[in-house]
């Protein structure tokens, strides 16, 4: 889902997760932001949710508009390619697209489906058995 840019496009990113009524589970998720952070101070990134937690997608996508971005990736911290995935947030992307057209949106695949995730979390898994990551091989 993708609408053209007539200028230089200025890149920003949403982490975008679930959402949680509990404030102790907001906390890996901006780990992630404090971290891409970290990494790119310049790259100008917010966390959303789509449930029970702000910002919602809008709110967090027409702050980071606000500040000129122009190009506005979308990275769902989900696990797998759910209902959510693969119908809400397509559909709240799609109104975003209609109310700033001048703005360019990208959807990434989920995080949990890329194989460097499922590596790790098979790490994790083999770890809590006690192999150690030489036996991984």
């Amino acid at each position: 889902m993708r609408l053209a840019s007539t200028t230089s496009p200025r890149q920003g990113l949403i982490l975008l997760a679930h959402g949680s009524r509990d404030p102790l589970w907001r906390q890996p998720i901006e780990a992630v932001q404090a971290a891409v952070q970290a990494t790119q101070p310049d790259l100008p990134c917010l966390c959303a949710y789509l449930d029970a937690c702000a910002p919602d997608l809008p709110t967090a996508a027409g702050a980071l508009i606000e500040q000129g971005i122009t190009q506005l990736s979308v990275l769902p911290l989900f696990l797998g390619t759910g209902k959510h995935a693969r119908e809400d947030i397509p559909r709240l992307l799609q109104a975003l697209c209609l109310q700033y057209p001048h703005c360019q949106f990208e959807l990434m695949t989920a995080a949990g489906e890329n194989p460097r995730v499922t590596a790790l979390l098979a790490q994790l898994a083999l770890e809590a058995c006690g192999f150690k990551q030489t036996d991984f091989r």
